[in-house]
């Protein structure tokens, strides 16, 4: 028969429990028959979209879907998807493709011949303000840039009132 103490969850001992038993300290200890781990199973999740390795057949889908501007290099491949899925990154760089492409791509066979995600296009990301090392730098420029045309149109306003007679200097 199971004490009531056993039952309890496993607590930090604190003075107030300690100094409340007479004997010596022994933390509770967790039954047998309690689970902390789901026993459901896990699904994964299956690729249902149209965009997948079963629909893609030919290189021209294929790199249309994936974008960036990579159906240019269909022509470096035969058009043969299978060459392509094959290509390693040094016969890409020989076909003359430029690093950030080659990468791209490589990125996507992998994902294709893995079933991981559905083709599409990913952007690339654009950095604001000249990227997070020269954003002050950036800003500095453009506010003392704007601070210049501001003088140059008063300096220039100035010029047109006095010309009209406006102003006497």
């Amino acid at each position: 028969m199971f004490r009531l103490s056993s039952l309890r969850t496993v607590a930090r001992p604190t003075l107030r429990n300690i100094a409340a038993t007479p004997q010596k300290y022994t933390p509770n200890l967790i039954p047998l028959s309690v689970k902390y781990f789901s026993s459901t199973p896990v699904t994964c999740k299956t690729n249902t979209s149209t965009r997948t390795k079963e629909n893609v057949h030919d290189l021209e889908t294929f790199l249309t879907l994936i974008g960036r501007n990579c159906i240019e290099h269909a022509e470096a491949f035969e058009n043969d998807l299978e060459k392509f899925l094959n290509t390693s990154s040094k016969e890409m760089k020989a076909l003359g493709i430029d690093i950030q492409t080659r990468k791209y791509m490589l990125r996507w066979i992998n994902k294709f011949q893995n079933d991981l995600e559905p083709l599409r296009e990913h952007r690339q990301g654009k950095k604001k303000n000249g990227g997070e090392r020269n954003s002050k730098e950036v800003l500095a420029k453009r506010r003392a840039l704007a601070r210049l045309e501001d003088r140059e149109r008063f300096e220039k306003g100035e010029l047109e009132a006095e010309d009209k007679g406006e102003r006497v200097f």
